[in-house]
């Protein structure tokens, strides 16, 4: 193996590459992931340092170094749930060419605590504007939230392995272990029950009544049911849901407003020259039918902005 010093100045000389590849990598993976729609935390990326390499190649002895270690670049996605790993894993193969690949999570055996992960070797794509680049390895790891908070807490512990624990602190780690990989499984069981009850609260308008529960599931269920072609914003359906309970409104009053402006509602459109989302247009249609809603909320951006229509859509339904 070359000396220390050949070796940094070889690292050194390579770096920018390095990080070029890291950066790369880290947008077209990004952009794939964000195009398949999965949620995430978060996609990083990172340079191995010169003192982390070495040790590396020092411990396993590597002969041929730069060739032999496959993680000097490497990015890390960190997703909500389980499974979205194996959609992650299935983007990752269709972004790079993939090298070889390790399932952290199958591979675990059952009576052991530690690290996982899925871990792919890729390289970039094969693209002219990557030729400089294509040689560089590069290590993705992709995990849950719950597993990234894992390996954060154990790499502090320095427990990353059973046998280098003692022995009166393993059965607590045992137990904290299984407690997160249960709470990923089980968040991923919420999460399905969640699809369900909403898409059961989609397929029956009958379902919201003045006595159904007002909550953001109910709420998005039926916004989606009443405004199915219009575009929504989980983040705005939350703050009028929120607003609708300040206002001890209930599922009649939505109902009832829509039921008197639905064969208006282009028309309020063409009078206010714009496209409404489905919650600007709720809050339009509340504005206009409910007395208590819109003077709590007339000062709001799009109530002032379209506070003409409102009025003349008030005076033609003698409201």
């Amino acid at each position: 193996m070359p000396s220390k010093k050949e070796l940094k100045a070889k690292y050194t000389d390579q770096q920018e590459t390095y990080e070029q590849a890291c950066l790369t990598g880290k947008e077209l993976l990004r952009q794939a992931l964000h195009d398949e729609g999965i949620e995430l935390l978060h996609v990083s990326h990172r340079v191995k340092s010169f003192e982390s390499f070495y040790e590396k190649i020092s411990r396993k002895k590597y002969s041929n170094p730069y060739a032999d270690t496959e993680d000097i670049c490497g990015l890390r996605v960190i997703c909500f749930y389980i499974n979205d790993l194996p959609r992650v894993g299935d983007i990752v193969g269709q972004t790079f060419q993939i090298q070889d690949s390790i399932d952290k999570i199958l591979d675990a055996e059952t009576d052991r605590f530690g690290y996982r992960s899925n871990h792919y070797i890729v390289t970039l794509p094969k693209r002219p504007e990557y030729n400089e680049l294509s040689d560089l390895k590069i290590e993705v790891q992709t995990r849950t939230a719950l597993m990234h908070t894992w390996a954060h807490i154990q790499g502090k512990l320095e427990y990353k392995k059973a046998e280098h624990t003692p022995r009166i602190f393993r059965r607590k780690l045992f137990q904290l272990s299984a407690l997160l990989e249960l709470a990923d499984e089980q968040f991923q069981s919420l999460k399905l029950e969640k699809n369900l009850f909403r898409a059961a609260l989609t397929n029956s308008s009958a379902e919201f009544t003045p006595t159904t529960e007002l909550n953001i599931d109910t709420f998005m269920a039926f916004m989606e049911l009443y405004f199915p072609n219009r575009r929504e914003s989980y983040r705005y359906s939350k703050l009028l849901m929120i607003e609708l309970i300040n206002c001890q409104l209930n599922f009649s009053h939505l109902i009832s407003g829509y039921d008197l402006l639905k064969e208006h509602l282009k028309s309020i459109e063409k009078d206010a020259s714009r496209n409404f989302s489905r919650e600007e247009m709720m809050k339009i249609i509340l504005s206009i039918t409910n007395d208590v809603f819109y003077e709590s909320f007339k000062s709001d951006e799009l109530l002032a902005k379209n506070s003409t229509t409102i009025q003349v859509w008030k005076t033609k339904l003698e409201l």
